[in-house]
């Protein structure tokens, strides 16, 4: 589903789109206006039509250097990376983000590729309920993609531990989820709440959580001689159009969470 823009952030983006283009045709304006001959149009009228003109366009000007200037001074940006998921919630920043965006449209859309989805599942779920409970007139569209527990004996982790406190919370979070589904999606109320869950037979290369196509917090996975050996814990964060490929790293991510969709409605 398609992210809307509010209203301010249309705005913002058609007038910084748009400047440059403007700023062309008033120069032209103000150059060509000086030649037609003045019997066309008298000398008072192209004095008084190209003052506001002029004031535009130096507008426009000092705005376009102030982004200039803004930009060659501003501090080096670093990609933000948090070691765990519990810094990243203790930072307060996913929360922030979360609300801001179903406080701007209503409408928040999830998407989460996880291996187990034992901390990402219970955290949503708690952040969804509250809302939910509360009937505040919201939607939630949900889609999550996790390692198929039937899949388990056939992939080699770096232990058999591992391997069955993996299974055992996969099919702890997988039950969880069918049984949130069936509590929230047939209530008739004013809030609204789609799950939809896919399952994969493969390692995926990361795990990640994207809101509303704009904020995709994504780590990686690991593999140790042929063994799955962590499914990670940091998270960077990228957000569409920042200065660290974001904009790419979402469409990945779409991309693989297509892929894992079509092959699991396939099967």
């Amino acid at each position: 589903m398609q992210t809307k823009l509010t209203i301010y952030e249309r705005i913002e983006k058609f007038l910084d789109k748009s400047k440059i283009p403007t700023a062309y045709i008033l120069f032209i304006y103000i150059t060509s206006v000086q030649y037609i001959p003045e019997n066309w149009v008298s000398k008072d009228f192209k004095s008084v039509s190209l003052w506001p003109v002029a004031i535009t366009l130096g507008i426009i000007i000092l705005r376009i250097f102030f982004d200039i200037y803004k930009k060659i001074n501003e501090p080096k940006k670093t990609l933000p990376f948090y070691s765990k998921w519990g810094d990243l919630i203790d930072s307060g920043e996913f929360l922030k983000i979360f609300k801001k965006r179903l406080h701007d449209d209503k409408v928040l859309n999830i998407k989460i590729i996880g291996i187990s989805l034992r901390f990402h599942w219970s955290y949503i779920k708690n952040l969804m309920e509250e809302y939910l409970l509360q009937d505040k007139n919201v939607e939630f569209n949900i889609t999550l993609a996790m390692l198929d527990t039937d899949a388990y004996d056939n992939l080699e982790f770096i232990d058999e531990s591992f391997k069955k406190k993996f299974l055992m919370q996969a099919q702890a979070t997988e039950n969880d989820i069918e049984l949130f589904k069936n509590n929230y999606e047939e209530q008739n109320k004013t809030s609204k709440c789609n799950v939809t869950l896919h399952k994969y037979t493969f390692m995926p290369s990361f795990y990640g959580i994207l809101l509303d196509d704009k904020f995709l917090f994504l780590g990686n996975t690991y593999w140790g001689k042929d063994m799955i050996r962590s499914a990670g814990q940091s998270y960077n964060l990228y957000v569409e159009d920042d200065d660290f490929s974001g904009s790419e790293r979402i469409k990945i991510f779409n991309s693989w969470l297509n892929y894992i969709e079509n092959k699991s409605k396939s099967e």
